[in-house]
């Protein structure tokens, strides 16, 4: 069987990466020419691409004008924390109840790899194996359908967060602590606990919103 390429869905894939990891800047122009040119990609799935993220609020598309990658929405940032803060406190409660020793194992190997990313300064791959780091909480509580359905509410949230490491006042080392404590208290089984340290691990976006938009004002709306 001929394996067909969906050229819409790979440009949607590596231009929202692009926005993510600030390869394209909050509140620039994007020139649909030379990023058709980069991705290798045709006009009309490009076109399509962006109508897609545009929707999911990563473009704004001002007639006349051009199109531009849409500034950080920071109230759509404090509501996805809210809905991650109140459904994943239950997601690692469930975990923690569930977790097999290989999927502790794996917790833990996804911990000393963000430690060596962190010792080398890697954003990319640090957030990435974060972003691993949360995902496996809802695979092991087999709840991977609810993970799928909050990545389009978690783009800006996602934003932020990835924004954050490129702040230097705000180090690392303290999100290594927290996953830290979060793995603990799962193989644990301490439920109260767990949720504590899930809440203040979601709260650090409150935290550190002042650094980050005094730091990057031109990248917020």
């Amino acid at each position: 069987m001929v394996e067909v390429i969906n050229y819409q869905d790979e440009a949607y894939s590596a231009i929202k990466k692009m926005i993510l990891s600030l390869e394209l800047l909050p509140g620039s122009k994007v020139n649909k020419n030379d990023l058709a040119q980069t991705l290798d990609v045709g006009v009309t799935p490009l076109r399509e691409a962006i109508i897609r993220l545009q929707r999911e609020g990563l473009f704004d598309v001002i007639a006349q004008r051009g199109t531009y990658v849409s500034k950080i929405n920071l109230d759509e940032v404090y509501q996805a924390r809210f809905v991650r803060e109140n459904i994943e406190k239950l997601v690692c409660q469930e975990a923690a109840a569930l977790a097999s020793p290989s999927q502790l194992l794996d917790l833990k190997k996804i911990l000393q790899l963000q430690k060596v990313y962190l010792q080398s300064n890697d954003y990319e791959n640090f957030f990435a194996l974060d972003e691993d780091f949360h995902r496996l909480f809802y695979t092991i509580a087999r709840k991977e359908f609810i993970w799928r359905w909050l990545q389009p509410l978690n783009l800006q949230f996602d934003r932020f967060r990835f924004l954050r490491l490129e702040v230097k006042s705000l180090n690392w080392d303290k999100i290594i602590e927290q996953h830290t404590q979060i793995v603990h208290y799962t193989e644990q089984n301490d439920a109260p606990a767990l949720e504590a340290i899930v809440i203040k691990h979601l709260h650090m976006v409150d935290e550190d919103t002042r650094i980050v938009t005094e730091t990057f004002p031109d990248y917020f709306k």
